[in-house]
C-alpha cells in the first residue's frame, strides 16, 4: 500500500515532465544539427524540416498544454500538490510556452527582421517568465478564483492557432503573417503580464457532472476532428471573452462614478 501511495505521489510531477518533453520535442523537430566538416567556426548547420514537421511541432505544444492542465488537477485530486510541483510546473511551462512558441515562430517567419524579430521574442518569452513568477507569488485564493494576466498555455495557443490555420488553408502570404506575428507577439506578451482578470472557471462548472461531461465530450471531438479551425475558435473566443467581460466592468464602475 505505502509503494502505492509513493507512485501516486509521482505521479503529478511525471505529467509536468511528460509535458516538458513534449516541449522540448517541439523545439527539436523544426531544427536538426548536422556536423559540418567544411564549416571549421559553427561545425554545425541549421536544417529547416518540412511543412509537416511545422505541423507537428505545434501539435507538441498542443499536448504540452493538455498535460499542463490537467497535472494540477490530479494533484489536487491527488492530495500531492506541492511547492516544489509548482515551481517544476512554472518552469516547465517557461520552455513549453515561452521558450517554444518564440523560437518556432522567429525560425519560421520573424528570422527575416533580423534583430528586431529577435527582440520581439526574447520580450514574448521574459513576459512568460514575469507571469509565471508572479502567478507563484499570488495568495491562495487569488489563485482559486481567477487568472491575472493571460495565462502562458492561451498565449501561445493564440500564436500557434494562428500557424495552424495559415498551415490549413494557406490564406495569407508569408510576409502577411510574418508582419502580423511581428506586431502581435508583442501584444500576446503585454496581456500576460496585464491586470486583466482571465477566467479560471467555465460555465463547464456550473453545470451537472454528466452534462458537463457530454458538452465537454462534443468541444474535444470537435476540436480534434478539425484540430486546426476548433483550437483557433477556443483560444481566441476565450481572449475576446475576458476582455469584452473586463472592458464592460470598467464601463459600468466608470458610469456609476459619474453619475
Amino acid at each position: 500500500i505505502m509503494s502505492n501511495k509513493k507512485i501516486f505521489s509521482l505521479v503529478p510531477n511525471l505529467l509536468t515532465t511528460v509535458a516538458l518533453v513534449f516541449g522540448l520535442l517541439s523545439i527539436f523537430n523544426i531544427i536538426k544539427l548536422f556536423p559540418l566538416v567544411d564549416n571549421e567556426f559553427l561545425g554545425i548547420e541549421t536544417f529547416f524540416l518540412t511543412e509537416k514537421s511545422l505541423w507537428w511541432s505545434c501539435i507538441f505544444l498542443y499536448i504540452a498544454a493538455f498535460i499542463d492542465f490537467i497535472d494540477g488537477k490530479i494533484a489536487r485530486l491527488l492530495n500531492k500538490d506541492s511547492q516544489f510541483g509548482a515551481q517544476y510546473d512554472s518552469l516547465s511551462d517557461l520552455v513549453c510556452f515561452g521558450v517554444a512558441p518564440s523560437l518556432l515562430i522567429y525560425i519560421v517567419y520573424l528570422s527575416q527582421y533580423n534583430n528586431l524579430g529577435i527582440m520581439c521574442v526574447i520580450f514574448y518569452s521574459v513576459c512568460v517568465a514575469l507571469r509565471l513568477s508572479r502567478f507563484n507569488s499570488l495568495p491562495s485564493d487569488v489563485k482559486d478564483r481567477f487568472f491575472i494576466g493571460l495565462p502562458s498555455p492561451m498565449a501561445a495557443g493564440l500564436l500557434i492557432s494562428v500557424i495552424l490555420i495559415d498551415y490549413k488553408f494557406d490564406l495569407f502570404t508569408a510576409n502577411s503573417v510574418s508582419n502580423f506575428f511581428l506586431v502581435f507577439i508583442p501584444i500576446t506578451g503585454l496581456l500576460m503580464v496585464s491586470n486583466i482578470p482571465f477566467a479560471k472557471k467555465t460555465f463547464l462548472n456550473r453545470m451537472k457532472k454528466f452534462n458537463a461531461l457530454i458538452v465537454l465530450s462534443i468541444i474535444l471531438i470537435s476540436i480534434l476532428t478539425h484540430i486546426e479551425i476548433g483550437s483557433f475558435i477556443l483560444f481566441y473566443s476565450y481572449l475576446f471573452f475576458a476582455i469584452g467581460k473586463h472592458v464592460f466592468i470598467k464601463y459600468k464602475a466608470a458610469q456609476k462614478v459619474s453619475l
